[in-house]
């Protein structure tokens, strides 16, 4: 019976086990081709016990503090880093959730979870390139085999690797910068578009292709960009073809059935992601960006310089076809995106995260399909000139006679010999000698002409981590107070992923420290970053815009200043190892102590450690100004700035709060505050802000700048009713250059924001308000993960304004409803007069996300039942075979 049925499988399919044999064979080749050309490098990441890449220790620690306190959520917070950050609300959370996952099955450790996210998505790359390849060229395996080994130079071979910036999906952007969701997000990009992109639009597939989508969204921020652009113009294709087929009804229909396919399909992925998307829109405002802006010359190095001559041929190829079908609209997509790199950046809002050089990563592999039709036409025409095409027409002429009888191996073997023995007879012996040298060249360009990465940074090994592990079990029992890690110079690699890892291991034991890769999720980098590089050789170039950052005086600040500042943001220990630093330190009144691990030295601070909630010693100042985290211009006035100017003065008697309205006539002044500053002079109602402000100023210093605002006049006209107020003159200033990064560039001294500030720190000096009353109640805390108590010894007749040392977000919510304001530097002043606790949790709005992505969700799988289920009954009423529903193909429409 077995043998009737393999018989009657043989006469239907004669070609499947051959076809099957040829793509495994094909898989293995371009999937383990990479491996072995690095071998070195994966036997490093399966022996390594934790990451040493640049970004990859953060990464890895940030993966456990989400495996053991936030998952399954993807709502959460960590106070690891940066005095606290969302985690992993404001980055796609997707390969956390996929480590957590694996590890909560108990079925594999953590860090093997983590190496299987990490390697997986690594490995099938080239895979992946092929299935792309293939769909791309109208199913041409030969197209599709020589783009998934041509993708292999662009993985290993660092000279594709740029050196202004990471580039993201390479082997050294992956293993050695620690870019570990490029290749994840780039895999889910590929797998989408190969669904996506065919015009037979069917239920399931509508539905694959949206959560392929999804995933793609949820995994990279800059797979997530290339994916707009392919469906705008997966959608103008459409567009054009319906219009094309205006006189055929039936064509017509289907092609509109395929342009609600490719519409609906998007809308429903972004429902998908709308749990994650919601918390990151919503607070955008505290999300710290600049784009990157890199030369023309360094975007490019010679390598890619050849790798973009042979896509452009590949383009004038397929350009030169008459149906270009999806072709057509992968290449528009390449060529809008190098638009977008080489020429759009210029021209980027100075609020947008542009990053040339991770979309260029995704741009070089997208090339890899042009860039295989190149391949695979040179081949086809060296093969036909060395004679090649006649072995294989005396193959296809032999294997002919066996399609209309069962296929033996006996049989295959004999036909394939008698084949080889007879076409290699008509070839002359220059031909023969030509394919062995053809050959043997390509695995000697393969083997030799390929450089990999030599050294070994990706994963520490477990014999040798003397310059981490005893500063850590050091740290284990020191958790009163922040870690500051200096920052080594760049040109000590190893030296500096080493100090990348204690800094970002510290917290992944119960730790905190000041700095993490992950800049762009805490406004409090914008002054943590710029006291690191003070106690650092070198700074880093951090990417965000910070006046004190670029500020040569703040700079050469004196050490007992720069000590102070760091203790303003909770600093306990100072984590060195240069020798400027150490003499930087040495002698400095505010060290108490040093201890030396090896190359590495722990200094602690003087005083006793501060606690995360305490009360204020004095009243702090509300001001009312905008808020700007993203890329500023030198002289422009806004709360950040004002904050900057307090942390440069070194004076933090009474801290400044940000109002959280702009609009003057809105506002409700607590009555803990002793003073106001009015930046801007925003309102609806000009009475009621007049009427507010004079009330203010009768009891409690109001400090007013001067603005050419109706307001404004009228109040310095009255400014007799206006007891306690005092006017700053400031001069119009046209808009300033934008702030730069990196090392210092220009002194502030004699700007006008540096002035004011010393004219209102005498102020607010002189009308200081105590908050420490006789008999004042103790203040105590407790930071846990998402929840901060607030205890008081007794009750206070006024409100206390109470500092707690955590950066602050707008998730963070009272019990009681109650204001939470940033202060200086940016961390979170509230006011009680009862025990009360915050929580970091969802608003309505990210309730509402949640809730349609999980109705979304729910929805498809019900749909999907109903479908394959109805086929089902379908099938059974028919008396035909009961097997899964397949996926309908309408032959009147092809992806060409």
């Amino acid at each position: 019976m077995n043998s009737k049925i393999s018989q009657a499988i043989n006469r239907l399919f004669p070609y499947k086990r051959s076809r099957l044999a040829l793509f495994s064979i094909q898989f293995l080749i371009v999937t383990l081709l990479p491996v072995l050309l690095t071998y070195e490098l994966w036997q490093e990441v399966g022996t390594g016990v934790r990451p040493s890449a640049w970004d990859g220790s953060g990464h890895f620690t940030l993966a456990q503090i989400y495996s053991n306190k936030v998952f399954p959520d993807t709502f959460g917070w960590t106070n690891g880093f940066f005095g606290g950050m969302p985690h992993p609300n404001n980055y796609p959370p997707l390969f956390y959730w996929l480590v957590a996952f694996l590890d909560h099955t108990h079925l594999f450790s953590f860090l093997t979870s983590f190496k299987l996210v990490l390697a997986t998505p690594t490995l099938l790359l080239p895979a992946a390139t092929y299935f792309l390849a293939w769909k791309i060229s109208n199913r041409n395996q030969l197209v599709a085999f020589c783009a998934a080994l041509m993708v292999t130079p662009l993985l290993v071979d660092y000279r594709f690797f740029i050196s202004s910036g990471p580039l993201g999906i390479t082997y050294t952007s992956t293993f050695l910068t620690g870019l570990y969701s490029h290749p994840l997000g780039y895999l889910f990009l590929i797998l989408w578009f190969a669904v996506y992109c065919d015009r037979r639009q069917s239920l399931p597939r509508i539905v694959l292709s949206a959560i392929l989508l999804a995933l793609s969204l949820l995994s990279s921020f800059f797979g997530a960009s290339v994916t707009a652009l392919f469906i705008v113009a997966t959608l103008a294709y459409d567009l054009l073809w319906l219009r094309a087929a205006a006189r055929n009804p039936t064509i017509r229909r289907r092609l509109r059935q395929s342009l609600v396919g490719h519409f609906t399909s998007p809308i429903i992925a972004g429902c998908l992601t709308l749990f994650w998307l919601v918390p990151v829109v919503t607070t955008q405002e505290y999300i710290v960006t600049q784009p990157s802006s890199i030369p023309l010359r360094e975007l490019i190095p010679s390598a890619l310089i050849f790798w973009y001559t042979v896509a452009g041929i590949g383009f004038i190829v397929w350009l030169r076809r008459r149906k270009t079908g999806l072709t057509g609209v992968y290449l528009a997509v390449c060529f809008v995106l190098a638009v977008i790199i080489f020429l759009a950046a210029p021209f980027a809002p100075h609020w947008f995260p542009l990053h040339p050089t991770r979309l260029l990563a995704t741009l070089n592999f997208l090339l890899a399909v042009p860039v295989g039709l190149t391949a695979a036409l040179i081949f086809s025409k060296l093969a036909g000139f060395l004679g090649a095409e006649t072995i294989i027409s005396r193959l296809k002429e032999r294997f002919s006679g066996l399609q209309n009888r069962p296929v033996d191996k006996t049989d295959v073997n004999r036909t394939l010999a008698a084949a080889v023995q007879q076409s290699t007879k008509e070839l002359s012996g220059w031909q023969l000698v030509g394919i062995v040298l053809v050959l043997l060249f390509g695995i000697v360009l393969v083997f030799k002409g390929i450089k990999p990465t030599t050294y070994h940074l990706a994963f520490y090994p477990s014999e040798n981590r003397e310059a981490v592990d005893p500063l850590l079990e050091y740290a284990k029992t020191h958790q009163d107070g922040r870690y500051l890690v200096e920052t080594p110079p760049f040109n000590q690699i190893a030296e500096g992923h080493d100090a990348r890892a204690i800094n970002n291991f510290l917290p992944m034991q119960g730790n905190e420290a000041l700095g993490l890769f992950f800049r762009e999720a805490s406004p409090s980098v914008v002054f943590f970053s710029p006291i690191i590089d003070r106690f650092s050789v070198q700074a880093d170039p951090t990417g965000i815009s910070s006046m004190l950052s670029d500020d040569i005086d703040f700079a050469n600040q004196s050490a007992a200043l720069h000590i102070e500042q760091a203790r303003l943001t909770g600093v306990r220990y100072l984590v060195v190892r240069s020798p400027w630093t150490r003499n930087l330190l040495q002698g400095q009144a505010g060290i108490k102590s040093r201890r030396d691990f090896g190359l590495w030295s722990i200094y602690e601070l003087n005083g006793e450690p501060e606690r995360h909630v305490r009360q204020l010693a004095y009243k702090p100042a509300l001001v009312i100004s905008r808020l700007n985290l993203k890329g500023r211009r030198n002289n422009e006035l806004n709360f950040v700035r004002f904050a900057e100017e307090q942390i440069y003065s070194g004076w933090f008697d009474v801290l400044l709060a940000r109002a959280q309205e702009t609009k003057l006539d809105k506002q409700k002044i607590e009555s803990g505050f002793g003073a106001l500053i009015v930046d801007t002079y925003d309102y609806d109602d000009e009475q009621r802000a007049f009427e507010l402000l004079r009330e203010f100023a009768q009891h409690r210093q109001l400090i007013l700048l001067e603005d050419d605002n109706p307001l404004f006049r009228r109040i310095q006209t009255a400014v007799a009713e206006f007891p306690q107020a005092a006017i700053i003159s400031r001069s119009p200033e046209e808009p300033g250059e934008w702030l730069k990064q990196g090392a210092p560039s220009r002194s502030y001294e004699n700007s006008q924001i540096r002035h004011l500030w010393r004219q209102i720190q005498p102020i607010l000096d002189r009308n200081k308000i105590s908050s420490i009353a006789p008999g004042s109640p103790g203040i105590t805390g407790e930071v846990e993960q998402n929840k901060v108590t607030v205890n008081l010894s007794g009750s206070p007749a006024q409100p206390v304004p109470v500092l707690i040392d955590m950066t602050y977000h707008p998730n963070w919510q009272r019990s009681d409803e109650a204001a939470v304001y940033p202060v200086t530097p940016f961390f979170m002043l509230t006011f009680v007069q009862e025990p009360l606790q915050l929580t970091f949790a969802r608003k309505a709005f990210d309730w509402i996300g949640l809730i349609i992505s999980a109705v979304t969700f729910l929805l498809l799988c019900l749909t999907l039942i109903y479908y394959y289920g109805k086929d089902f009954g379908r099938r059974v009423r028919q008396n035909k075979p009961i097997i899964a529903a397949t996926i309908p193909v309408d032959k009147e429409l092809s992806d060409d």
